[in-house]
């Protein structure tokens, strides 16, 4: 009797390395998860989103009114968030607060939050604190030093 399994898979191996192949090509089709597993997974924003004035590089400027824009963290009292009185306060200690937009900061000393030192992060505290998040990883991603952000040097923006 002639089998009917294609001449390529006569062999035990070719049949062992198509399925490998297969499993390799599920694998790659996987979303990839974030390295943090408790934050939010967010996309990285187009260029041209940023690029406000559509100039073809992105400023410091564009940047921070991107970020502004996208914030989702509100207001708090210290207190509500900082549950052991650490002056630290945790993802978990966030997560159990509700408060979004702060996932992948890792540990944050109230302090820098709370730049009034009235124990509460306002607005202003939370703009001033994403503010120099934003300037530190422009100026890494700004790898020719002059100013602007081109598509390439975009990809290297990290918080």
């Amino acid at each position: 009797m002639r089998s009917l399994a294609p001449a390529a898979f006569a062999h035990p191996g070719a049949l062992a390395l198509a399925v490998l192949l297969f499993a390799a090509t599920a694998l790659a089709q996987t979303a990839i998860k974030p390295a943090n597993p408790g934050a939010a997974a967010r996309p990285a924003p187009v260029f041209h989103h940023v690029d406000a004035d559509q100039s073809g590089h992105v400023s410091l400027d564009e940047v921070l009114a991107y970020a502004r824009q996208q914030r989702e963290t509100k207001p708090f009292a210290l207190k509500d968030v900082d549950l052991d009185g650490d002056g630290i306060i945790t993802q978990d200690e966030l997560a159990k607060a509700g408060i979004k937009g702060l996932e992948g900061h890792g540990d944050i000393r109230a302090r820098e939050l709370d730049l009034t030192g009235d124990g509460y992060v306002s607005h202003q505290d939370l703009d001033d604190y994403f503010a120099s998040r934003h300037r530190a990883a422009y100026a890494r991603a700004d790898a020719d030093k002059d100013g602007a952000l081109r598509p390439s040097e975009f990809t290297l923006l990290r918080f």
